[in-house]
């Protein structure tokens, strides 16, 4: 549990690493062949969930000082594989394309929340690719045997990105890929596929979204590279909210070149007023206007839980987009959001697709269930700044999910030094 007190922002961090960007880089890694240099990985539950993993699937793995070094044959598994992938949606959704191309019988199982949620596009998708594929009702554990077959396929993308993730990794490590395209009907979260494509290029694949489209001409080869994770954006948006409703702060680790859908909070903040100067590296902001504003968040739904607490800060009303995209979570963040920023004075209302949020009379000091969701836990602790007493986040150490040191971080930040373990 954490205590939060009310505090001025002021001050200078670095962010961690992109979630998302060391995931896609261990996965690939397991793909390629040789060895790969991955500066600057992550070291999130997530992350080490996909690491383990890989190591399972038969890369080795050695710690350098700054850095993971992986080797890897490409994956050819000569035994059958019991695997797990811990809690990690994007791992889940992103990793069993790629596994579907062994020969040998797959057990994929996790552990919590990632139990529940849906995951029954698989057991059409890859059936079609004529994997053998058995699900529990559509949701993990999964058991399956490949190898994956490439086709030409037309898919809605309206659930999740991380899908069409794995179904991009899963063609290029396939050996049986000749000819595909693969054809996206309403796409959602692009830039987490433009990021997927990113990563790809580094181990020298070449690929592109065009028109909704992504055109295979394989079989590919990944090489074994030498790369540097960039810091995260999604873990970066609550401490920049921080700043733009409560002082300032500058961040560091942020490339401003980044593809990473977050990077869209810099809109909202400019949009609310704060000021906002960016570098190359790192991103400026300090408390200003606090005007209410309006953003979709179609594309960059893990902004909703620190945008839900800048549009409560704010002096009129703002309404954000997606709320469609919330459902299938860590928890489900629509009510989680209505629930506990609620009990801190948020006055929050659900039309439609939209979330409309009215200026809060006051902000109030609660005690917050998480329900096992990180975003929910840090976004609780940023709009606890304004209260008049102690908040309480209960379960805080959720945050290890993606973000396992913001609560010292946070605590660097906070002009008033009261941030208590307990």
């Amino acid at each position: 549990m954490q205590h939060i007190y009310p505090s001025k922002i002021g001050g200078e961090v670095t962010i961690p690493a992109s979630k998302s960007f060391t995931q896609r880089a261990l996965t690939c890694a397991l793909i390629a062949e040789g060895k790969t240099v991955i500066r600057n990985a992550g070291v999130s539950d997530d992350e080490l969930a996909v690491l383990k993993l890989i190591q399972d699937a038969g890369a080795k793995v050695t710690r350098l000082p700054d850095a993971l070094l992986v080797e890897s044959e490409g994956f050819s598994p000569t035994k059958n594989l019991q695997l797990s992938i811990h809690e990690s949606g994007l791992a889940t959704r992103m990793l069993t394309p790629v596994l579907a191309n062994s020969s040998k019988q797959v057990n994929l199982t996790g552990k919590g929340s990632i139990l529940n949620r849906p995951m029954d596009f698989f057991d059409e998708v890859l059936t079609n690719l004529d994997v053998e594929f058995e699900s529990n009702q559509g949701k993990l554990p999964f058991d399956f045997k490949g190898r994956m077959v490439p086709k030409d396929l037309t898919i809605d993308g309206s659930l999740s990105s991380q899908f069409i993730t794995g179904l991009i990794y899963g063609y290029v490590a396939s050996p049986l890929l000749k000819k595909a395209v693969l054809t996206i009907q309403n796409p959602t979260s692009i830039p987490y596929i433009e990021l997927t494509l990113e990563v790809l290029k580094n181990f020298g694949v070449h690929l592109s979204l065009q028109e909704n489209k992504i055109h295979f001409n394989g079989p590919y080869k990944l090489t074994g590279t030498t790369l540097d994770v960039e810091g995260d954006w999604s873990s970066a948006s609550f401490l920049l909210v921080a700043g733009a409703i409560a002082g300032e702060v500058k961040v560091n680790n942020l490339s401003i070149k980044s593809t990473q859908a977050d990077k869209q909070i810099l809109q909202a903040l400019k949009d609310f007023g704060a000021q906002v100067l960016t570098s190359d590296d790192s991103v400026f902001v300090k408390e200003k206007a606090k005007k209410g504003f309006i953003f979709d968040a179609t594309h960059c739904p893990d902004l909703f839980p620190p945008l839900a607490v800048l549009a409560s800060y704010a002096k009129s009303s703002s309404r954000i987009k997606g709320v469609h995209r919330l459902t299938y979570k860590e928890s489900n963040r629509t009510e989680a959001i209505l629930s506990e920023l609620s009990k801190m004075g948020a006055v929050i209302r659900v039309e439609g697709d939209e979330m409309c949020i009215d200026p809060s009379p006051e902000i109030t000091s609660a005690t917050i269930d998480p329900h096992g969701d990180h975003r929910m836990a840090m976004a609780a602790s940023v709009m606890a700044l304004g209260a008049r007493t102690s908040s309480r986040i209960l379960k805080s150490t959720v945050v290890n999910k993606s973000f396992p040191s913001f609560f010292d971080l946070f605590r660097t930040l906070q002009l008033k030094k009261e941030i208590e373990n307990q």
